[in-house]
């Protein structure tokens, strides 16, 4: 009984069937026709929307672009005008857009060397990252839309380069004795052949050659295509002339004149003399020193040959004692040697030049003698009274000379004692 009742509602309601509502229907289909109209509106909406989105964010993305090429340049004006060590810096930059803000985190260091070349470029792929939304693609380049394009980027030591120009050398020919010097070249390897050898000089490394022999020097570098040396230039270096200088040491009053020999020996050119005193002559194999002054003569010696290369030497004499007319202090009248019965300074006797010598009373000043003539010596009488005067007594006498030589004093002075 139970089953036949389910049974019967089962029937029932699969047969069952709604009557049609046209104007139903027509309802529905109105309001489903206002549902599309509202979906294109979004739709529009949402396009103008990321229109919108991509517009502020290009305008975001040249702000910084210019900020932070600003701050690099600042940055780069401030190290080249204080290349002091600075610590490392974080700088922030902000952008807004019209979802909200966004801030933007560039980092930009700089080394702790305090080189104002040594930058380390900031990091661009966050900046990108966090600036632009994964679903609008990258318009500019990284580099460029920074700036950073330009900037120094540090780099490994300069290797050498086969294209360019060693720095300019002066071929012109030397002398031995000469030293060859030149800068640092930091784009090649240098290679000198001379003497037999060959010196090799890497890049970035002065050249300081003393030229010892005679000889071809020929410079070579590594200027080819390939790299590969090629010679660049040489010169000769000539030989420089032998001389050697020698002294007397000892003063000579052949004319009266205190004078020392020195000779030169060399083998070829024309010689030259200079000294710290006066010379007799300045050209020529042998010269003298007028040795006035006791000290100690420095002379110099120089001979150029022919190819313009010159040799130089120093002497240095030794002059004992100063140069006074070689006047004695002392006399005896009573002698029977001429040469000691009567005083005159024994280089005028023989100097053949105009002077006066007179003898004067150191008590009083007064005039005992005089004489303008070599001949005509002190015998020891005071021309006051007539007689001799006192002995172990020492008087004063003085000579000036009419015409000295270059160098020579034109008084002396000195004492004389009558025994």
């Amino acid at each position: 009984m139970k089953d036949g009742l389910e049974n019967s509602f089962k029937e029932a309601l699969n047969n069952f069937e709604l009557p049609y509502d046209a104007q139903a229907w027509e309802s529905l289909n109105q309001k489903l026709s206002a549902k599309k109209w509202y979906q294109a509106t979004q739709i529009k909406w949402s396009a103008a929307l990321m229109i919108t989105i991509g517009i502020t964010a290009y305008f975001v993305l040249v702000t910084a672009k210019t900020k932070v090429q600003e701050e690099i340049h600042a940055t780069t004006i401030q190290k080249e005008k204080n290349p002091a060590t600075t610590p490392a810096k974080i700088q922030q930059q902000t952008a807004e857009n019209n979802t909200g803000k966004t801030t933007i985190v560039v980092e930009k260091m700089t080394t702790i060397t305090g080189d104002p070349e040594e930058t380390i470029i900031p990091n661009i792929n966050n900046f990108i990252t966090e600036l632009i939304p994964h679903s609008i693609p990258k318009i500019f380049d990284q580099m460029d839309l920074l700036g950073l394009t330009d900037q120094a980027v540090p780099n490994e030591e300069p290797t050498p380069s086969y294209n360019g120009g060693v720095a300019i050398i002066d071929f012109k020919n030397r002398c031995q004795g000469e030293t060859l010097q030149l800068e640092a070249d930091k784009r090649h390897d240098r290679m000198i052949s001379y003497a037999g050898k060959e010196l090799h000089f890497s890049y970035n490394e002065a050249i300081s050659l003393k030229l010892t022999e005679p000889g071809k020097v020929t410079l070579t570098a590594n200027t080819g295509p390939y790299g590969q040396f090629e010679e660049f230039g040489s010169f000769e270096v000539s030989a420089t002339p032998t001389l050697n200088i020698n002294s007397d040491r000892t003063l000579n009053y052949e004319d009266g004149l205190p004078k020392i020999n020195i000779q030169a020996e060399f083998n070829e050119g024309q010689i030259t003399w200079h000294s710290t005193y006066m010379l007799s002559d300045i050209v020529g194999k042998n010269t003298e020193i007028l040795a006035f002054e006791k000290g100690f003569a420095i002379i110099e010696a120089q001979v150029t040959s022919a190819n313009g290369c010159k040799t130089k030497e120093k002497e240095m004499v030794n002059i004992p004692s100063d140069y006074n007319l070689l006047a004695v202090n002392a006399f005896n009248p009573q002698s029977l040697d001429s040469r000691n019965s009567r005083f005159m300074p024994y280089a005028l006797t023989i100097r053949q030049t105009p002077f006066k010598l007179i003898v004067l009373d150191p008590d009083n000043g007064g005039l005992i003698f005089e004489s303008t003539d070599e001949n005509n010596a002190w015998d020891g009488i005071d021309r006051r009274d007539g007689k001799l005067v006192p002995s172990n007594k020492a008087y004063i006498w003085k000579v000036v000379i009419q015409h000295p030589i270059a160098g020579e004093k034109g008084e002396y002075r000195g004492t004389i004692v009558r025994m």
